[in-house]
C-alpha cells in the first residue's frame, strides 16, 4: 500500500482536524521535534516516531500535590503486554456489520486461525 507522504506539521495540522490515519507516513525533517503527547498522539494511529524526535517539555509538568515520599520502582505487566499482537483488520461493510451483530470473541478467533494456519504450514513442510 502507498502512503501518503506528509511533513511534521503537515501531520500535526491534519491531527488536529481529525483527518490523520495509517495511510500517512511523516518525513521527518533533522531539526523536527514532537512534543511528548503529540507523540502518543500520532503512536495510536500507528504512524512511527524515532524516540530521538520526541521531547518533553518540563516547563509543562506539575507537581503532583497528592503525591508525598520517594518514588519506587513496581512490577509490571509490561512484558505480558509485550506478548500481545495487534492486528487490523480491513473488512467489508458487510461482514463488519455481521460482526459487530454477533456475539464472536474476535481475539480468539484469530488466534485460532493463526496457529491453525501455522500448524498447516509446519504440517506442509514434512
Amino acid at each position: 500500500m502507498i502512503k501518503n507522504k506528509v511533513t511534521l506539521a503537515e501531520a500535526l495540522k491534519l491531527l488536529q482536524q481529525g483527518k490523520l490515519n495509517e495511510d500517512y507516513e511523516i518525513q521527518y525533517l533533522a531539526s523536527d521535534k514532537v512534543e511528548a503527547t503529540d507523540a502518543l498522539k500520532l503512536g495510536v494511529l500507528g504512524l512511527d516516531i524515532p524516540e530521538e524526535k520526541i521531547y518533553y517539555d518540563d516547563a509543562q509538568v506539575t507537581d503532583d500535590d497528592d503525591f508525598e515520599g520517594d518514588w519506587m520502582q513496581i512490577d509490571s505487566d509490561i512484558e505480558d503486554y509485550k506478548k500481545h499482537l495487534v492486528v487490523n483488520l480491513k473488512i467489508d461493510q458487510e461482514v463488519e456489520k455481521w460482526l459487530s451483530s454477533s456475539e464472536i470473541d474476535m481475539d480468539a478467533l484469530v488466534s485460532e486461525l493463526i496457529t491453525g494456519f501455522y500448524r498447516s504450514s509446519k504440517a506442509i513442510e514434512r
